[in-house]
């Protein structure tokens, strides 16, 4: 406040001086009217900045509308000042004015800049010293918008972070050679690779949150070849706040290159079916079925119960939920294969909705383990669906997977023959309605390839890919739940034969985009992988291509499914016999040619096998 009064007298006293010193004779700088004037304006206008809080604000984090505060309490301090000092005559007695009313009006512009500059020098005198320190992140903003300026302003604030703005990019021709906080606006997204060398730049933030998902992956696509470090800034719905800071900065993420928006479900029409209501889970502790209890516990079923039979990944669910807020859920650590124990669950809850999401869905494992394969996915159905049509669960949700249609390993085989059950079953408990909701590649669920593949390079690799040619279709896991969710209420067929109406997303090379590509040099074979190694592992038990139709299928009987696969698997138990039960499993779901599929793998790979 001192330091204004005294800024208010000094830039009065000036301007008057300045407008009448030398041009009136006998002119005397100080007179009483002047003094009362002056004592008037420090009073005035400490008052204002005083109501419009300028005297609350940090200087070295002043912004636009802190100074735009102080410019109004100026406008109302000079308005005031006039006010008093064009009717000083009339209460005074005085024919004069108590200073000229020139010297109120610029006098007061003059004084209200200052105290502005008073309080940014701090900012200024900070910023510059910090932008003397040496910066050991180079980087380039791809958008020149809002979200790129408020970066920008951050990373000024934030000198501690050694991050310097090199300049912008943007599609839009018009900016180019424009200034966006003093920083140029380099050129095109197009020129990115060819800016990043010449401005060393050693990082690419994405500030686009209205991007679309075809234009980050465009973005990528061009950006990756550059060999910096690529960020993004989320969507605009995921910043909650509504601004934009460098925590909200991110590495890019492979779900950002669908090249896709995400699907969405009719959300309101799942809230009916489950609120209030009992659901079950099997399976509830792995990549699906947390993801699917999470999302059931936010529409506040009256209960939820989780069934695993792992307890860690169990007890990591409650913790996920506690902290959503939710308690109404019951664990349950027992195997779906206890008959009694499931009996008793569904008799003590009485769930009217069961999601079957437990199973074994790791192919290589399952070559080398049909017994368990057929115990957990073909045995472990037929309990929890048969429990459920016998108390009169009103949906059974089955968990299926593209590798069922048409299968070539005894995973896919096992998951069809649980396929069958579930479709069969609807027949023998009509007031049940069962539906199997098959889905492929889940990005990040576990045993997926994208966490391995991270694995992989993470340790130096090799990174181990089946075959360069083979296609894979993928959704996120946020995805495939709600697609889950929404089967539940649109129950129609048992099993969805045809081709899927929501769209998938391929990755022709998804090793070559988790590898960051300043990482990467000239090696062998196609995939630019810098010092990690890429190998070809054995094919068997692979498509090249997925299916996403099912072809013509034998119609089986329930005894058909049951009895001898049960016989012979207590047999090959006993006996240690794999092959036997494979062969058991060929005869009853037919594993469309799995030789061939292992040859047609085999005969492409020109590479050697890793390990």
């Amino acid at each position: 406040m001192g330091i204004d009064a005294l800024i208010v007298v000094a830039v009065y006293y000036l301007v008057l001086n300045f407008r009448y010193a030398g041009t009136v004779s006998n002119y005397v700088s100080w007179t009483a009217h002047f003094a009362i004037f002056a004592a008037v304006a420090v009073i005035v206008h400490i008052t204002a900045n005083w109501l419009a809080g300028a005297y609350t604000i940090v200087a070295r984090y002043i912004g636009l509308s802190q100074a735009m505060r102080v410019a109004q309490s100026g406008v109302g301090a000079v308005a005031c000042l006039f006010l008093v000092t064009v009717t000083w005559p009339l209460y005074s007695g005085d024919v004069a004015y108590l200073v000229p009313r020139i010297v109120v009006l610029a006098g007061g512009v003059v004084a209200v800049a200052a105290m502005i500059g008073l309080r940014f020098s701090p900012r200024v005198l900070f910023e510059a010293t910090s932008a003397s320190k040496k910066a050991t992140e180079r980087v380039l903003l791809v958008g020149a918008g809002q979200a790129a300026d408020m970066l920008i302003r951050e990373i000024r604030r934030t000198p501690s972070l050694g991050i310097q703005t090199v300049g912008l990019v943007d599609d839009d021709p018009r900016l180019k050679g424009r200034t966006i906080q003093g920083h140029p606006v380099l050129g095109t997204v197009a020129e990115t690779p060819e800016l990043v060398g010449k401005h060393r730049v050693t990082q690419i933030v994405v500030a686009i949150p209205s991007a679309s998902a075809d234009q980050i992956a465009r973005i990528y696509r061009i950006c990756k070849p550059a060999g910096a470090q690529i960020k993004i800034l989320p969507s605009l719905a995921d910043l909650v706040s509504g601004t934009i800071s460098l925590g909200d900065v991110r590495a890019l993420d492979i779900k950002d290159l669908l090249g896709r928006p995400q699907i969405q479900t009719n959300v309101g029409a799942i809230s009916e079916h489950i609120q209030g209501q009992c659901v079950m889970v099997t399976g509830a502790g792995g990549s699906i079925g947390s993801e699917l209890s999470r999302q059931i516990a936010r529409f506040n079923p009256s209960k939820l119960i989780l069934v695993d039979h792992d307890e860690s990944s169990l007890y990591q669910l409650h913790e996920g939920l506690q902290t959503l807020g939710y308690h109404g859920y019951v664990l349950c650590p027992t195997n779906i294969l206890q008959r009694r124990k499931i009996d008793k669950l569904f008799a003590l809850y009485r769930p009217r909705m069961v999601f079957h999401a437990a199973a074994y869905k790791h192919v290589p494992l399952m070559e080398v383990s049909p017994d368990e394969a057929v115990l957990n996915n073909i045995e472990g159905t037929l309990v929890m669906a048969e429990t459920a049509g016998r108390y009169g669960v009103e949906r059974f949700i089955n968990i299926s997977t593209d590798k069922a249609v048409n299968p070539v390993n005894v995973m896919g085989a096992t998951k069809r023959a649980g396929e069958l059950i579930v479709r069969m079953l609807s027949d023998r408990y009509p007031e049940t309605m069962f539906a199997s909701v098959r889905f492929g590649n889940v990005l990040g669920s576990q045993g997926s390839v994208i966490p391995i593949f991270k694995g992989q390079i993470e340790t130096g690799g090799p990174v181990v890919i089946t075959h360069p040619a083979m296609t894979r279709y993928f959704m996120l896991i946020e995805e495939a739940v709600q697609l889950v969710l929404q089967a539940a209420i649109m129950v129609a067929d048992a099993v969805p034969d045809g081709v899927p109406d929501h769209p998938f997303a391929e990755l022709d090379d998804p090793p070559h985009d988790l590898v960051p590509r300043h990482d990467r040099r000239l090696v062998r074979r196609q995939f630019a992988l810098g010092d990690v190694e890429v190998g070809v592992a054995d094919a068997a038990g692979m498509h090249l291509d997925e299916d996403l139709a099912l072809g013509g299928v034998r119609p089986l009987e329930l005894d058909e499914l049951q009895r001898p696969l049960v016989d012979r698997l207590g047999l090959a138990q006993q006996h240690g016999s794999h092959e036997g039960l494979r062969g058991s499993l060929e005869d009853i779901i037919p594993i469309a040619p799995m030789g061939l599929g292992r040859a047609r793998c085999r005969a492409s790979t020109s590479a050697r096998p890793c390990g």
